[in-house]
């Protein structure tokens, strides 16, 4: 068995907890490596599942302005009857209107999250992850953060930014574990939407800018001020990124809608947004839409969502450093982390 089929087996046996007879479904569009799709679908027929792989053209745009390009209705028929859907299309239906309506229809659906896995980032990001010691460190982290109130955030690259939490909005842990009913992502990021109001300074993004581009030439500078994107400058990509912002015509789409960290072991930089976000002490912060599982329970409405990301990060909360340059210094967290890259 190669890498792929076993990476793909771990998949739906450990991730999804896949059993027998019951019906999983595979969305992929156009633009998605069919080495990995057949090898998903391939691992979930062999655990014994009823498979279905359903293709579709690639949409203009993702969430929301994903919409108009894709068969809303006959999609949601089929996964009304599913038990378990792996998301590998490359413009990603998750945050749309298609697929708010498909989690209402169908509350037991195990939905995972898996934008335009290739069969590196599965590799990467499933097949070298040792879950038990990577599920006490999140947790905890977690545990941790709840906590907090006021945080900084900097990068070798000039990143400079200030912001506080609010006990309103939970805390994520992304484990994969997609062996419950809701929408689970890759194993490997903290997210979070913070106080948006205080987000204040200066973000410098040279990880990913999607869905615009990949890396970016050259680091760009994002102004934020009270949770608004400002200006953007730097390397060439920095413009065409805020046009593309503006471009919806949606305030929310200049709005810091969370932020994450990257504590997958096995992630590389790649230009693929779902492996750069989770690459290790790395920062996301995002703009447009904000989920229903960050600010409970409805989200805020936007025309799209945006991934930006910022590697080797150091941060601090109140006042306490907890990673400096892309590795955990704090103690107790640091303990935690042995063994893990």
């Amino acid at each position: 068995m190669d890498s792929l089929q076993k990476t793909s087996e771990s998949l739906v046996k450990n991730l999804f907890e896949l059993k027998k007879d019951e019906t999983f479904v595979v969305t992929a569009d156009e633009d998605n490596r069919k080495e990995v799709v057949e090898a998903v679908a391939k691992a979930a027929e062999n655990a014994g599942a009823k498979v279905l792989t359903i293709y579709m053209p690639v949409p203009d745009g993702v969430g929301m302005a994903a919409d108009a390009g894709i068969a809303s209705k006959a999609l949601a028929g089929a996964l009304s009857q599913a038990d378990a859907w792996a998301e590998l299309n490359t413009k990603w239906i998750f945050g749309g209107q298609t697929y708010i309506r498909i989690m209402q229809e169908n509350k037991h659906l195990r939905h995972m999250n898996l934008t335009g896995a290739t069969k590196d980032l599965l590799n990467n990001c499933i097949g070298k992850i040792d879950y038990g010691k990577f599920r006490k460190l999140g947790l905890r982290f977690v545990e941790m953060l709840l906590k907090g109130k006021k945080f900084r955030m900097t990068s070798p690259t000039g990143m400079d930014l200030y912001f506080e939490n609010t006990p309103k909005h939970p805390i994520t842990c992304e484990l994969g574990e997609a062996n419950i009913p809701g929408s689970h992502m890759l194993p490997g990021q903290i997210a979070w939407t913070p106080d948006v109001r205080t987000v204040n300074g200066t973000i410098v993004f040279d990880g990913a800018l999607a869905p615009v581009c990949g890396v970016p030439s050259a680091p760009v500078r994002a102004v934020i001020k009270d949770g608004k994107a400002e200006d953007f400058s730097g390397g060439p990509e920095a413009g065409q990124y805020f046009e593309w912002l503006k471009s919806f015509g949606d305030p929310q789409m200049l709005s810091i809608s969370h932020t994450g960290l990257g504590l997958n072991p096995g992630a590389q930089l790649s230009g693929d947004i779902l492996q750069d976000q989770r690459v290790w002490g790395s920062a996301t912060w995002a703009f447009g839409s904000i989920g229903a599982n960050l600010i409970p329970p409805d989200g805020v409405f936007g025309a799209s969502h945006s991934d930006c990301v910022a590697l080797n990060i150091s941060m601090w909360m109140d006042g306490e450093e907890i990673m400096r340059e892309g590795k955990i210094v704090h103690e107790e967290l640091a303990k935690l982390a042995e063994g893990l890259i």
